[in-house]
């Protein structure tokens, strides 16, 4: 077998491995802080999700009613228009 030298590039990559699976395995799982946190940003997402489904319900109640309305006012400006002959004048 032939000696062959690593290139530096590659072993710092690789010291850089070594040293991160040696700091994952070391750690034995999450700390209280880091649930805590976890917890605490799930608590804000959960809290802003049901916000925006709030609001999208309420803009949906909204655009329906608006919906509704613009066909009122079709039927109304229909009706008006049949009955006064309007573009016959």
């Amino acid at each position: 077998m032939v000696d062959q030298e690593i290139p530096p590039e590659l072993e710092q990559v690789n010291n850089a491995t070594v040293e991160s699976s040696s700091e994952i395995s070391l750690e034995s799982g999450p700390t209280d802080e880091s649930k805590t946190a976890l917890r605490d940003k799930t608590k804000l997402l959960r809290d802003t999700l049901e916000l925006l489904l709030d609001k999208s319900e309420k803009q949906k109640r909204i655009c329906e009613q608006l919906t509704h309305e613009n066909r009122y006012l079709q039927d109304y400006v229909e009706n008006l228009m049949s009955q006064g002959n309007v573009l016959d004048k």
